[in-house]
């Protein structure tokens, strides 16, 4: 399947690495502009020279931001103006016993995986709604 996403924004959090920069690549092949996001500069450069070397021409953006941290969220979001396709990719997780993980790195795990998401959808999702792109729900009035 092709798609085209010419003209669109995307970020894809997470993705200096593994599945979060194989979906960036797609998104750059179907002509989408990226932002490419990770918390240190040195990661996100190296991922924007692999993207560029597999997708010449690519339209990429550095997104250097911790998107756990609600301010820097924030910064990601205003670093790419409007934002067309939202990619929740971050996460972390650990090989540990659950009844063994204390309660500080539960509470890691989940501003990790699921308020970062949370924080960055409630930051994009009523501009990709008013524009009539994204999830086909109804705007709230």
């Amino acid at each position: 399947m092709r798609i085209d996403l010419s003209g669109r924004t995307a970020l894809v959090t997470g993705s200096t690495q593994g599945i979060g920069l194989a979906i960036a690549v797609g998104l750059a092949r179907a002509g989408a502009r990226v932002g490419i996001n990770g918390r240190s500069e040195g990661r996100v450069d190296g991922a924007i020279a692999a993207i560029r070397a597999e997708v010449p021409g690519a339209e990429l953006v550095p997104v250097v931001a911790d998107v756990t941290v609600e301010v820097e969220a924030e910064h990601a979001v205003s670093e790419l103006g409007v934002v067309d396709v939202l990619v929740n990719n971050l996460g972390v997780f650990g090989a540990e016993d659950p009844l063994e993980v204390t309660d500080d790195e539960w509470r890691r795990y989940f501003d990790v995986n699921v308020l970062a998401a949370v924080r960055l959808t409630r930051l994009l999702l009523p501009g990709m709604m008013d524009r009539g792109w994204g999830p086909r729900t109804q705007h709230r009035q």
